[in-house]
């Protein structure tokens, strides 16, 4: 082979190097992307999961702080009940203390009990009225009426009643 035959063949080797070298380059390219797209997307994909992880932690810190506050004020919730219901009865015991020392016959209980009375006898003449007795539901309200009014005096009795500290004492 001549020299010009060399230099002939080295050209197209150099041609076709320079024609391929570019397909090359933007393969290689897009293939280094690509990892560093996919190796960039796993260490998201781990932070995520560590975010997460760390949600749940947070959590389960919540629900179990949330669970304590819970029976926290369930146990102030219940002495306060207790204390409440203990204090009804104080205040229960006093009024029927400062009853006793009004020297009257009837007590704030006799009270309660015409009061109820009354309303057990309404109830009685709106049965009957929807029963049709008109005589008996007549009967009922004048009865309630009366035990209104004997109920009113009662209490205004009751109210302007003083206690007498010197029997207390």
């Amino acid at each position: 082979m001549q020299l010009h035959h060399y230099v002939l063949a080295i050209s197209i080797g150099w041609m076709v190097t320079l024609i391929i070298l570019p397909f090359l380059i933007a393969k290689t390219r897009r293939l280094a992307y690509n990892r560093g797209f996919e190796a960039g997307k796993a260490f998201h994909d781990q932070t995520l999961a560590l975010q997460l992880q760390e949600a749940k932690n947070a959590r389960d810190d919540l629900r179990t702080e949330l669970q304590r506050a819970r029976q926290a004020y369930e146990q102030q919730l219940a002495a306060r009940q207790a204390n409440i219901t203990a204090l009804k009865g104080s205040i229960s015991e006093l009024e029927a203390r400062i009853m006793s020392y009004t020297g009257l016959a009837v007590t704030r209980a006799d009270y309660e009990l015409l009061i109820g009375t009354s309303e057990t006898l309404r109830l009685a003449e709106r049965t009957l009225d929807a029963l049709k007795a008109q005589r008996q539901a007549t009967a009922a309200a004048a009865r309630a009426e009366g035990i209104d009014g004997l109920a009113k005096r009662v209490h205004t009795q009751l109210r302007d009643t003083p206690a007498r500290a010197g029997v207390a004492a």
